[in-house]
């Protein structure tokens, strides 16, 4: 006969098995019959071709068409525009993805950001700084990913700022470089995700050959930057208080 006290421990090790299994269960009926509620495309009307001053250019994704076919199965987004500005020497570079509701989990777009994308391609971070508090224009932005990045070649620095926006609340990456998921924050997604499905979703990324917020007071891109605004970056939008 086998005594209560073993057959407590057994149970206790068996029960956060079966939740374990049963969320991943429900996680995948949410996957695989969530229905996309695509908006239309839009980013081409959110961002303008031209600015004054500025000269500009629709960049692909990859070196070469394959590697961009592959960013595309593996992005699976609704929509994405690949924009860069140039005035001179100085560089803009706008990039926003789109999902729409049941596309695409939070974690899986959070498993793709310049932390881990660039850096697996062999850029260096030079500089970071968490959730960073952005003012455009005297407005509060939603907390930014703030990054300093070196080119595989060396020497050339980019600027990035960066967003994911889940149905218009900034994404908390666990105040951390996330070239690896926090995985307290990926369990939580995933719980998030049984409960209510793949929400709506934005990656804003902004780049530049000096500090990102320095040339957006240009004339031309705060005009970009406005428009932007309304996809969600303003810290004061409705929807957008606390974060996910």
């Amino acid at each position: 006969m086998v005594p209560q006290r073993e057959r407590l421990l057994a149970w206790s090790l068996c029960l956060p098995a079966l939740s374990l299994v049963a969320a991943a269960s429900l996680q995948g009926f949410h996957f695989f019959n969530e229905i996309p509620r695509p908006r239309g495309p839009h980013l081409e009307q959110t961002v303008p071709t031209t600015v004054a001053g500025w000269k500009s250019r629709n960049v692909p994704l990859g070196q070469s068409e394959l590697l961009t076919n592959e960013a595309e199965k593996v992005l699976n987004y609704d929509e994405v525009l690949n924009r860069v500005f140039t005035k001179g020497s100085e560089t803009f570079g706008v990039y926003v993805a789109y999902w729409s509701a049941g596309k695409m989990p939070a974690r899986l777009v959070a498993s793709h950001t310049p932390d881990r994308c660039w850096t697996g391609n062999g850029w260096h971070c030079l500089a970071m700084k968490f959730r960073q508090s952005e003012l455009f224009e005297g407005r509060l932005l939603q907390p930014a990913e703030w990054r300093v990045f070196e080119s595989p070649s060396g020497g050339d620095q980019t600027y990035v700022l960066y967003w994911q926006l889940v149905e218009g609340r900034a994404y908390d990456y666990g105040g951390q470089f996330n070239a690896v998921p926090n995985p307290v924050i990926w369990w939580k997604d995933a719980m998030q995700q049984v409960a209510m499905g793949s929400r709506e979703q934005y990656f804003i990324r902004l780049t530049s050959n000096q500090p990102v917020e320095k040339i957006w007071s240009d004339p031309g891109i705060s005009e970009i930057v406005r428009r932007l605004e309304g996809l969600g970056l303003l810290a004061n939008r409705p929807g957008s208080g606390g974060d996910l």
